[in-house]
């Protein structure tokens, strides 16, 4: 009976070769695709859910001053869900929540550790390509409750010395069966059913703080392996890890939701068998609790690690980026600034120094060019960088009022919720900082005469407080009188054979233009409708009133 069961501890190790040899290979094949990713290859990366990514707002760097916070409003506003898809390159749902927060929770101070970081990477691209391996095999996992779970790590777990005892003991079982067959098989086929049924019930009963911990405890293991790489915070990684090192082991063979292994169904028998789970849950918990501080600063080194790499790879597909210079006081101050998300952008300065109220043409670039100016503030503010030559500007919040609508469930017509939202902004107004508002078509939900009345009370008022505004409007009324306390700018258009061309180029002063009449012209609406148009405005130019009663009809 010995000859036959002697096999067995050598049947162990060759299925843990088998599993290092397999996860070595697989990293050697990831390591081909990234590096061929870097330079435009296709390479999927699984997406962490806008939901998971607001959940980690609640938890941010410990160390960070969070001087402003980019709402709701301005974040649909200005579509900065797809600016955030555009520059995320980052391979595990660590980083991506790093740069969510770097684009939402604004700091009013340098982003330099980014940079030096990015100009590391830069210069090194065998590291580089190292701690991309690391991140992706850290992987992504939506709601994964690491940050919770190091700022709240609860209470201290007992526990740990019982569940090391049930793992060891299949483990020595093995290596008795040769000295005492009988025994040994009969405990080990004990030892194991127990930690099944044992660890299966646990499983069940504890399964979201079970899923919870193994992803810290990979993020963990992760930290452990880059601390061994000549990076700019070797130190501090060295340092930060030290309490959670034994993680590695855990993380090496404890499965995860988010693993893509070959051998995932045999860890996760190992797992079920050893109890791993169980052991790290408790392990963990106890070492982030004793070790919060260096546990939060790893989250900190990894996080911004990662951001910087995807920002490197985003530039590398830009013709024109520039990193911001931030003054004390005036505006902003741009040149050839553009829209990240369009195709074929047309650039544009800015002299925001003084509140602007910009008017023209349908379509011909007003709502363009405000959310250009505010995508840059923003990202200029919180990943030290701009699309365009030159930025410079003052620290300040931003807040948008553009894509409004109507608000069913609760009732609100439009013009309440545009209401609302420009209400919003002068609530801000209590908070310290410099604000920078941008509003699309002012009070556009209402009849003419309240709108233009409303709206030069807002820019009055606005004028007085401590922001700047740029407004964009239709009402030639609003644009002339509000010009005492704003410089005007304008876009337009010109009429060619039947089309509309537009430059897309903002200057100064009030639209001379129109195009309203001309795009249904070019809509081919018929001619009795566009002709009896162009004579109720040249009358009301005449006139300043309006009656259809002298128009006369053909």
């Amino acid at each position: 009976m010995e000859g036959n069961v002697n096999w067995i501890p050598l049947g162990i190790l060759g299925l843990i070769v088998v599993i290092w040899a397999t996860k070595f290979l697989t990293a050697i094949r990831l390591k081909q695709k990234l590096k061929k990713a870097w330079d435009g290859a296709p390479f999927f990366r699984k997406k962490d859910t806008e939901e998971s990514l607001i959940d980690s707002l609640t938890y941010p760097a410990k160390g960070r001053t969070i001087d402003s916070q980019v709402d709701d409003q301005t974040w649909h506003d200005l579509a900065l869900d797809a600016v955030f898809d555009q520059l995320n390159y980052t391979q595990s749902s660590l980083g991506a929540e790093a740069l969510y927060q770097k684009m939402r929770l604004l700091e009013f101070q340098p982003q330099d550790q980014l940079h030096d970081l990015e100009a590391f990477f830069e210069e090194h691209p065998d590291l580089r390509l190292k701690v991309q391996v690391i991140f992706n095999q850290l992987g992504k996992k939506n709601h994964n409750m690491a940050r919770s779970i190091v700022a709240n790590p609860g209470k201290h777990y007992a526990g740990l010395p019982l569940y090391l005892a049930l793992a060891c003991l299949p483990i020595v079982c093995l290596f008795a069966i040769p000295f005492e067959p009988v025994g040994a098989i009969t405990l080990l086929v004990i030892s194991v059913v127990f930690n099944i049924v044992f660890s299966s019930l646990r499983n069940w009963s504890n399964k979201i703080r079970l899923d919870n911990v193994s992803y810290l405890v990979r993020i963990f293991a992760s930290a452990e392996r880059l601390s061994h790489l000549a990076l700019p915070q070797q130190e501090e990684l060295k340092q930060a890890v030290k309490p959670f090192k034994k993680t590695r082991i855990l993380a090496s063979v404890l499965q995860s939701p988010t693993g893509t292994s070959e051998m995932e169904i045999v860890l996760l028998y190992l797992n079920v068998l050893f109890l791993l789970p169980q052991i790290a849950q408790v392990y963990i918990y106890n070492q982030v609790k004793a070790h919060q501080k260096e546990a939060q600063k790893l989250l900190d080194l990894l996080g911004e690690m990662e951001v910087a790499i995807s920002l490197l790879r985003h530039k590398r597909d830009l013709e024109v980026v520039c990193q911001p210079v931030f003054t004390e006081t005036g505006g902003i101050e741009g040149e050839t600034l553009y829209h990240p998300l369009l195709s074929n952008p047309i650039a544009n300065d800015v002299h925001f120094q003084k509140n602007m109220v910009i008017s023209g043409d349908n379509a011909s670039g007003k709502s363009t060019y405000l959310k250009t100016v505010a995508i840059n503030a923003i990202l200029a503010q919180g990943l030290g960088f701009a699309y365009g030559e030159k930025l410079a500007l003052p620290y300040g919040h931003v807040l948008t009022a553009m894509d409004v609508s109507d608000d069913i469930e609760v009732g609100d017509s439009y013009f309440i919720t545009e209401s609302k939202a420009i209400l919003r902004m002068i609530q801000h107004l209590k908070k310290p900082g410099f604000h920078y508002f941008f509003i699309d078509e002012l009070f556009k939900g209402t009849n003419t005469i309240e709108r233009i009345g409303s709206g030069l009370g807002i820019v009055r008022w606005l004028a007085a407080q401590n922001c700047l505004y740029m407004i964009s409007s239709h009402d030639i009324e609003l644009v002339a009188a509000s010009g005492e306390v704003n410089d005007n700018y304008h876009f337009d258009s010109r009429y060619v054979d039947g089309k509309i061309v537009f430059d897309y180029q903002i200057k100064p002063g009030s639209a001379v233009t129109k195009n309203a009449v001309n795009t249904l012209e070019s809509l081919h609406y018929p001619e009795e409708i566009t002709q009896t148009a162009k004579d109720l405005i040249d009358q009301y130019e005449e006139t300043g009133h309006w009656s259809l009663k002298e128009i006369k009809k053909e």
